[in-house]
């Protein structure tokens, strides 16, 4: 029997307060389908584990090869497709008969890089239940399904004689089957180790979006919406409680797209009637009625998150976003008035946008009572999305790598991006990237491990004259992130006295000699010029005093350079 290894990469970031997120959704889906499929008599699922979450590479892929699996599924998104990839490479050339496939949000036929080298034997845009036991059938067969959603790259066909050649992707004509979404929902009984080890339990009750946002990818992959009808939705969530569940989020694109939501929401109080469940979702406010608010409270959900982007109507119609904001504005003060909680997105840097509408949306928001939570996010120039081929009619210049983040239009500079991230740096009601609180003091908050073989890890560098080892501590910091570019690295300076400015300048240069983390191109951290992956920290030791203006000097360098 084959073995197949599916691998979900995680978000790195520099929050240690809470736990991380990593649920390993097209795993479970997939293995499912793949267990309901006769191709599942051949092949063994090997499940990663959860602690894999918090390795670096080097001991990743050690990991992996020492599994013997002959196949990997990796899920690629936007934040782990570099890492994805350069794990991919290595295993490529560890192991040149292993079979590589991926699917996952970030795959698209106009992806800037992915699909510029033959490391990945098969790539799955969109659905994947109905056409991954068949790829699995033709490995094994040596006959590839033809599938439309399925693209296979030959030149890497498990030959190291083969040679790499570009173009080498191809895909057939043939539509992949409709899914079923009842006959592809996993058995609770299988997300059993996730509800024991995850606060949250994500589950999906439709498919597809109304809407045609031209930022997003959905209603390219999925067309109209289907969804579980509510009674079995229901059920399903009567047996996570029953399992031990303690929130439910739904990754429904619209939660109350679905014709029957009204009845869905009725079935939930009546399983929750005890408020043991809290409940997340996203959804559109304009077409929510006071009964289904009044339900959504009933029902105990502690947050709903609701895309608004921008009040102004040339820019909803730019974006293909419906344009009544008396609407939404009524649909948000049902919820809110009915005690649920509300997350309210906005986006800066959309087609015909200004900085004034911007601002002008903020006050709109903020207007809506101090109970709003209110996100204003850059907006991402994402693959396979409309608005990335209609980036030159609008001026659009982004990041050519992940996020992809826009950072200026034909109606709004870099200057005006910058002013925003500033505002939202300085406005405690709107959360922006996170920033280190403190870069110099006797006691740091926020310190990584030291234990090697972390893909968030502190590197102590101590001594009486550290200034005397300044290149042999840059070339040090220069290895590492040589070694491993996806890690987020502190090198943590422990000084016994005062050492010269000139020492942490010379790091400092060191450091952004560096190729950029995905860090480092999030929001602020890119309009800003400064690096959040790799950041210096200065230590003072216990018991000696160090001269004031030499303290505020060094905190206002690092501070400067590193978010």
């Amino acid at each position: 029997m084959k073995q197949i290894l599916f691998l979900q990469l995680p978000l790195l970031d520099n929050d240690t307060a809470g736990p991380r997120e990593n649920f390993p959704f097209a795993a479970l889906w997939l293995s499912h389908a793949l267990s309901q499929h006769p191709e599942g008599e051949f092949w063994e699922v090997v499940p990663a584990p959860s602690e894999w979450d918090d390795l670096d590479n080097a001991h990743l892929l050690e990991k992996i090869l020492a599994s013997g699996v002959e196949a990997v599924a990796f899920t690629l998104c936007l934040w782990n497709v570099e890492r994805s990839l350069r794990i991919a490479r290595l295993l490529r050339n560890s192991c040149p008969d292993m079979y590589l496939m991926a699917g996952g949000p970030e795959i698209s036929e106009d992806h800037p890089f992915l699909l510029e080298e033959p490391v990945f034997n098969a790539l799955v845009t969109g659905e994947g239940e109905a056409v991954f036991p068949e790829i699995l059938k033709g490995i094994r067969t040596g006959k590839m399904p033809a599938y439309d959603n399925v693209l296979i790259n030959d030149s890497v066909r498990l030959r190291k004689e083969v040679p790499a050649r570009q173009g080498g992707w191809k895909c057939g004509s043939k539509p992949p089957p409709q899914i079923d979404l009842a006959s592809v929902q996993v058995p609770v009984e299988s997300l059993m180790e996730c509800i024991k080890t995850r606060p949250s339990v994500y589950i999906e009750t439709s498919r597809g979006c109304p809407l045609t946002c031209t930022y997003c990818r959905y209603h390219h992959l999925q067309k109209g919406v289907r969804a579980l009808p509510a009674e079995a939705a229901a059920q399903r969530i009567q047996q996570l409680r029953a399992a031990g569940a303690q929130e439910i989020r739904f990754v429904d694109p619209t939660f109350n797209a679905r014709a029957d939501f009204t009845d869905l929401l009725k079935r939930l109080a009546e399983i929750n009637a005890d408020r043991k469940l809290g409940f997340f979702a996203e959804l559109r406010a304009d077409t929510l009625t006071p009964e289904q608010a009044a339900l959504m409270a009933k029902v105990n959900f502690l947050d709903v998150e609701i895309g608004v982007q921008s009040t102004d109507p040339k820019v909803l119609r730019a974006i293909r976003r419906p344009a009544n904001i008396a609407q939404v504005e009524r649909g948000i003060r049902l919820l809110t008035g009915a005690g649920v909680k509300v997350t309210l997105d906005l986006m800066y840097g959309l087609p015909e946008q200004t900085l004034d509408d911007v601002l002008r949306s903020i006050e709109w928001a903020r207007s809506l009572g101090s109970d709003i939570s209110i996100q204003c996010m850059q907006t991402l120039l994402l693959p396979g999305t409309d608005l990335r081929e209609q980036a030159e009619r609008f001026g659009i210049k982004a990041m050519p790598l992940p996020p992809y983040g826009v950072f200026s239009t034909s109606t709004m500079s870099e200057e005006d991006m910058i002013r925003i991230e500033v505002l939202l740096h300085d406005s405690p009601d709107m959360p922006a990237d996170p920033v280190t609180p403190r870069f110099t003091g006797y006691r740091l908050n926020g310190l990584f491990k030291e234990h090697a073989g972390q893909n968030r890890r502190a590197v102590m560098i101590r001594g009486s004259d550290l200034n005397a080892r300044r290149k042999e501590i840059g070339r040090m910091i220069e290895r590492v992130i040589a070694d491993e570019p996806d890690v987020l690295w502190q090198f943590v300076l422990c000084l016994e006295r005062e050492e010269p400015l000139g020492l942490l300048e010379a790091l400092i240069k060191t450091v952004k000699k560096q190729p950029l983390h995905l860090q480092d191109r999030c929001a602020s951290a890119a309009l800003f010029g400064q690096i959040a992956s790799r950041r210096i920290f200065v230590r003072l030791k216990k018991g000696h005093t160090y001269d004031a203006v030499w303290r505020g000097q060094v905190e206002e360098l690092l501070g400067r350079h590193f978010m």
